[in-house]
């Protein structure tokens, strides 16, 4: 005697998509497991106080193209402290927003010197604080 699968009636098409469908889902929930959902856990928000920051221009001598400029902002932008940096092949400088608590000219001009180039000299453009 046939086992009777007319009650399954399922084709290879029909298996195929509910494997779809079931590893769609799967991979759903392990986005949502791993980032959390977008949801914190256990930490509550403090509001910050703003910051004292200081502006400088920075000389320097060798860059020729927006890739000088891009080696320049990403050595400044990995001190502590650096908030902003822009920099500009053709004026030959950088213009460099920082925590002075945190970072001091010297700091900048070593991570310049370090890239190959030469940071000549700073000029102070402001004072600010951050609201």
């Amino acid at each position: 005697m046939e086992p009777d699968f007319s009650l399954l009636n399922l084709t290879n098409v029909d298996m195929t998509r509910k494997k779809l469908v079931v590893s769609l889902i799967m991979c759903i929930m392990i986005i949502l497991a791993s980032c959390g959902g977008g949801k914190s856990t256990g930490s509550k928000e403090t509001a910050e106080t703003p910051e004292a920051t200081a502006t400088v221009s920075l000389s320097i001598e060798g860059m020729t193209c927006t890739g000088c400029e891009n080696t320049i902002c990403t050595s400044l932008e990995k001190i502590p402290g650096v908030k902003s940096v822009t920099a500009s092949h053709t004026d030959g400088n950088a213009v460099v927003e920082f925590e002075p608590g945190k970072v001091d000219t010297v700091m900048l001009k070593e991570a310049v010197n370090a890239t190959g180039y030469k940071a000549l000299k700073t000029s102070a453009v402001e004072s600010t604080l951050n609201e």
